[in-house]
């Protein structure tokens, strides 16, 4: 039988081929994306990354094994913290901090993806809950290779962003967290549910950013 995590993934090809179609990836792929819907969807991120490690610091708390509590509390702290300083070498030059009150709040997008992620690692079935956060790391392992297959030559201006996503040792984790997915997961039907439901966010994310989305005004 197909593991569960290929199965997910398999499952959101479609998905996936629309994030790579993006205007926002394309122009991670030639450099041409404007500077200000990156720093947009960078502030975003930031504030994702903060209620993503606190998702998996909470799944770390109900694994059902040791392996799974290390797992998900180390990523919660190393590979969320990698992304933090990326985030940092990119807004603190333009007078934005993550850590503290001076970036913009959060799209409606970020804020429902999140919701989402926090209702899943606290009410659904640990394998569920599992499913939903993955796509996060597997969709970033895939447009990281996909754009630095395709990269302008030269200088990028995201260079830094594709080198964090497109390593060696980000895709390794991820391998590590969808090997245990693979392990612990019993509800199949609700796995891939809740992993696709997950990466459509994920497009959403970006399209989110591309869009200047922003909270409506009374």
């Amino acid at each position: 039988m197909t593991a569960v995590s290929q199965e997910c993934w398999q499952s959101v090809d479609d998905w996936f081929e629309a994030i790579c179609r993006h205007e926002f990836v394309a122009g991670l792929v030639d450099g041409s994306l404007p500077e200000d819907v990156f720093v947009r969807y960078l502030v975003d991120d930031a504030h994702y990354l903060d209620r993503y490690a606190r998702v998996l610091s909470a799944l770390a708390c109900r694994a059902p094994d040791v392996a799974g509590t290390e797992l998900l509390a180390g990523s919660a702290v190393g590979a969320v913290a990698a992304e933090r300083e990326l985030h940092r070498a990119y807004l603190a030059p333009r007078g934005l901090d993550p850590d503290t009150a001076t970036v913009p709040e959060a799209s409606p997008t970020c804020v429902a993806y999140t919701g989402s992620l926090e209702a899943a690692a606290h009410t659904a079935p640990f394998d569920v809950a599992l499913a939903a956060v993955l796509p996060c790391f597997r969709v970033y392992a895939e447009v990281g290779r996909h754009v630095l297959a395709r990269r302008a030559p030269g200088d990028h201006p995201y260079g830094a962003w594709i080198d964090t996503y497109a390593a060696p040792e980000f895709d390794e984790a991820v391998g590590r967290a969808e090997a245990y997915l693979d392990v612990v997961a019993t509800d199949r039907v609700g796995v891939l549910a809740a992993y696709r439901r997950s990466t459509r966010f994920e497009w959403m994310f970006w399209d989110s950013a591309w869009r200047a989305e922003t909270w409506p005004a009374p």
